[in-house]
């Protein structure tokens, strides 16, 4: 199984990208975060989990262990496939994820395109308490948003990290935090 890859991004779009690796090409299938922060020519280092069907294979690439950590539990749930797992990794930060399965709250975890409430209720049912320890670790849904729409302007790692050290989020919407954000990077 591959498990990690390093190479050069060739391509990418909403949907995967194509990693060069010593001249082959790896088509990877990634959260949309991720995706959009790609540049071709840019040397990239993925985490990868290979999933593996009668029919075929599929490589499914991560930014870091974190991120193919709560994948793998995701897709661990009955009814949970890679596809469903990783639009919810397009839509929530891994500690809203888990925030969410801890606090059983399902309407959160329902915004994602394709999980409804059932399915919602089936994954804080069946992860209950094997996410505790990711709560409060990382950023919010809100300020996830804002590193995305930063990092899809092109400001760089650093730039936004700065930046969001530096925003007083409670009770602000997106847009004004990004606003905000953009106010102190110019």
């Amino acid at each position: 199984m591959i498990g990690f890859l390093r190479g050069t991004i060739l391509s990418s779009n909403e949907h995967h990208c194509i990693l060069d690796v010593s001249g082959v090409g790896y088509k990877v299938h990634a959260p949309l975060p991720l995706l959009v922060s790609l540049i071709p020519k840019e040397e990239v280092s993925l985490y990868i989990y290979t999933h593996v069907r009668e029919d075929q294979l599929t490589l499914f690439g991560f930014k870091d262990e974190l991120n193919l950590f709560l994948f793998e539990k995701l897709i661990g749930v009955s009814g949970i496939g890679p596809k469903s797992a990783l639009a919810m990794l397009s839509v929530h930060s891994p500690a809203s994820i888990a925030d969410a399965v801890e606090r059983e709250d399902a309407s959160a975890l329902s915004h994602t395109p394709g999980v409804g409430k059932k399915t919602s209720e089936k994954i804080i049912l069946e992860l209950r308490g094997k996410l505790s320890h990711l709560v409060g670790t990382k950023e919010t849904d809100t300020t996830y948003e804002v590193r995305l729409a930063l990092e899809t302007l092109g400001y760089s790692s650093k730039e936004i990290h700065d930046v969001l050290q530096k925003l007083k989020t409670e009770n602000k919407s997106t847009s004004t935090l990004i606003k905000e954000a953009l106010s102190q990077l110019k």
